[in-house]
């Protein structure tokens, strides 16, 4: 679990977190209490409580069986996914989520009473978990959320969708009258806009319009002060259409549906949803585009030079358009706060030319730029142009085919950089599809989907060496035993 989102699971449950995080990971036949003390850093006498939460809390995973018996927990199928859906379930129950949700959303309108009657909570209590809340968070952090409305949507939609967490709501809340509206809304603009989103994207898109409309009932709405952070519009035809609708939909003013659409794809360039064609939406295009003609010129002679791969030039270009488009945007500088990992990413293997290649193009969009980029930014920018340079230096060689849908919320760059790093090394055997089928073997995700029949697995940052290791092993044993099962005489020799 990325800890940035530890605060908002209640103490006690974060140790059942804990228990199928530590059994995911040794993936042993059984685990002494011994062995959990030491694994979770808590006394004997707290290991046997968590294991036996643990062993009620499994009778709701319909695949998996934990038991407690002579001081030996019995773990069986606890994969990746399941681990997911331990710690959704763990933030929908805890008080801490709850007190968030109430403060920052107030989904239900209670006053405050009337939530601490709801959740059987004191008002000392209350006030207490809020303060232990915002300090666990962090004060810096929650100083810097707070300057802008923009950011506490961000910050809010990005721990909903982290906990999946309209995906555990009654279904009477999510078919409100307005949450239908919200939805007739996106319908539309990925119509209007040639928007394919995928299933996570989908998910994403919705959360941040739920979240956004919450925001507005609650009276928080963006201000003139907001307006530095959202891109400017041009006077196409679909954004005018867009405006439009809002504002016929929502009975809105003019003003306040030109901000909302401005808000809105900044969002989508923020997220790489936004086609590449589109970006003349933007007055931003100009400058985008012209730091990208410089960048792809580099590129294609550095890689003609190095005699690395054939190029497809409109594809490379629709993406770094993409990247660049993100990386200037101006809501770039101040969306970094979100993000947990402050690792340096580099591959070893394609150390050189790849690192030299990313390099220059983080330095060409520096240079570019009327932002001045902090380290954290810039190793942010590396990797991503890591997600655009990569796949072209790899070479594809596709053998037997296991079949996968790679689908994260950030978008189509980082599922293509996914996809095009399981294409190329073709001994993984993997065909990546575009859309769940019944041959589907794989859902590769950063979200998970509790009510999805497919075996999912779960990357909630660009992966790690380790995970890359752990996901090859268990594709080359998915192989073997789909060899095995279809009984395909292998033998080259006859006779």
């Amino acid at each position: 679990m990325i800890k940035e989102f530890m605060p908002f699971i209640d103490k006690e449950r974060r140790h059942i977190i804990q228990l199928f995080e530590f059994i995911e990971l040794r993936r042993a036949e059984s685990y002494s209490l011994e062995e959990i003390a030491n694994g979770l850093g808590v006394s004997l006498y707290k290991a046997r409580l968590v294991s036996q939460n643990a062993v009620a809390f499994s009778q709701q995973l319909l695949e998996t069986t934990i038991i407690l018996k002579n001081n030996q927990l019995f773990a069986y199928n606890v994969t990746n996914s399941v681990v997911t859906q331990v710690i959704n379930t763990q933030a929908y129950n805890s008080v801490f989520f709850k007190i968030f949700l109430h403060v920052n959303l107030n989904i239900y309108n209670q006053s405050d009473q009337e939530f601490q009657k709801s959740i059987g909570i004191s008002s000392a209590s209350y006030f207490r978990i809020k303060k232990n809340l915002k300090t666990e968070i962090g004060l810096e952090k929650i100083k810097q959320i707070e300057k802008s409305e923009i950011f506490i949507c961000y910050y809010i939609n990005a721990v909903l969708v982290y906990f999946s967490y309209f995906e555990f709501s009654p279904e009477n809340f999510t078919q409100r009258d307005d949450f239908i509206k919200v939805k007739q809304t996106l319908n539309y603009v990925m119509l209007l806009w040639h928007i394919n989103p995928t299933r996570s994207q989908q998910k994403q898109f919705r959360y941040f319009a739920l979240v956004n409309l919450l925001r507005t009932k609650n009276h928080a709405i963006l201000t003139n002060s907001d307006n530095v952070y959202l891109v400017t519009l041009t006077p196409q035809d679909e954004v005018r259409l867009f405006i439009k609708h809002l504002m016929n939909k929502w009975h809105i003013l003019k003003g306040d549906a030109e901000v909302l659409t401005r808000y809105y794809l900044t969002f989508l360039i923020m997220t790489y949803s936004l086609p590449s064609k589109h970006l003349n939406f933007i007055e931003e295009y100009d400058d985008i585009q012209h730091i990208t003609e410089q960048q792809i010129q580099y590129v294609i002679k550095m890689l003609l030079d190095k005699k690395i791969i054939n190029i497809t030039i409109s594809e490379l270009q629709d993406k770094l358009l993409i990247a660049n488009a993100k990386i200037l945007n101006p809501l770039f500088k101040t969306h970094l706060f979100n993000f947990s990992d402050k690792k340096n990413y580099t591959l070893k293997p394609m150390r050189l030319p790849a690192n030299e290649m990313i390099n220059e193009l983080t330095t060409s969009v520096s240079n570019a730029s009327k932002f001045t980029y902090n380290t954290t930014e810039i190793n942010e920018i590396n990797k991503i142009y890591a997600l655009v340079v990569l796949p072209k230096i790899l070479m594809l060689n596709p053998d037997l085919k296991i079949h996968m849908v790679v689908d994260f919320a950030a978008g189509n760059l980082l599922n293509d950089y996914i996809s095009e790093i399981f294409n190329a090394l073709g001994s993984l055997n993997v065909q990546i599809d575009k859309n769940i089928t019944e041959d589907t073997d794989i859902y590769l995700t950063d979200t998970f989907s509790p009510n999805l029949g497919v075996h999912q697995i779960i990357w909630e940052n660009i992966p790690t060496e380790t995970e890359w290791r752990t996901f090859y092993n268990f594709i080359f044993n998915l192989r073997k035993k789909k060899i095995t099962d279809s009984q395909i005489d292998l033998n080259p020799f006859k006779g």
